[in-house]
């Protein structure tokens, strides 16, 4: 026996068999002005009040008894759904939603659609059974943990198939270039690289390049601090005075060798 409230058949489930409360399910055949494939209103059961815990599988697994199954769509409201994201291949993010949620269900036979809107709303129906069990709490959270991190192994397989393709196309682009380089064509004209006619010439002056550079690192990083900043200005104020000191003995001592001395 069915039960109607505003238009909608009533459908009485609860989570589990242990379960003493029960709760209601209300549902119609789906209705629409534009024409959508996915969802034809001859074979699709609209389904409101879907409690939170409750999942494609179990909404599949209820209605399983009315015929096959074509697809079931969890909405958090009435309309088309939204495009959803390509999925990742190494991270698998969960889509479910928060909250009370809106389904449709749509079966491969009208016949289905028929049967399952004359369910008896008097019969208790379990949502999560021992073969097919509902995941909730602490097992559910673990489970979103555990998909957001992807697996390593796949990983680093993924990684070592991309850098074979990456060194591949490398060294066939490297071979071309160099095939091409400093060679004359058909017309005698011989195309120069960045590396210019003489690629060894360019290499030293890297490697001096490098090596000043080097230093200017090494020399920032003696005089990061404000005390190094101290000691290396009073090193070399002493330094210049020293040498001051020594050039003024040597022009002294210039100008005494160079003296008159009659007597």
């Amino acid at each position: 026996m069915a039960s109607e409230i505003a238009g909608f058949r009533t459908i009485c489930v609860k989570f589990n068999e242990k379960c003493v409360t029960y709760h209601y399910l209300y549902c119609k055949k789906h209705m629409t002005r534009d024409e959508n494939a996915s969802k034809p209103p001859d074979k699709t059961l609209f389904v409101v009040n879907i409690p939170p815990y409750c999942t494609k599988g179990a909404l599949k697994h209820l209605f399983s008894c009315c015929g096959v199954i074509k697809d079931v769509y969890l909405m958090k409201y009435p309309g088309s759904e939204k495009k959803e994201q390509e999925p990742s291949n190494f991270i698998t993010t969960s889509n479910e939603l928060v909250g009370f949620k809106v389904g449709y269900i749509v079966f491969k036979k009208s016949s289905s659609l028929d049967a399952a809107l004359n369910l008896d709303s008097s019969t208790i129906r379990v949502l999560s059974t021992a073969k097919k069990p509902v995941v909730t709490g602490m097992k559910k959270w673990v489970q979103e943990y555990q998909m957001q991190y992807p697996d390593a192994t796949q990983l680093q397989t993924k990684v070592d198939e991309f850098m074979a393709q990456f060194d591949a196309k490398k060294e066939q682009s490297d071979k071309e270039a160099a095939d091409t380089l400093n060679k004359p064509d058909d017309e005698g004209w011989v195309t120069v690289g960045r590396s210019g006619r003489n690629p060894a010439a360019r290499r030293i002056d890297a490697d001096k390049l490098h090596e000043r550079r080097k230093k200017k690192k090494k020399r920032e990083l003696l005089n990061f601090y404000q005390f190094q900043l101290r000691e290396t200005r009073r090193e070399h104020i002493a330094n210049l005075r020293k040498k001051f000191e020594e050039d003024r003995k040597r022009v002294a001592e210039m100008k005494s060798a160079r003296k008159f001395r009659p007597y």
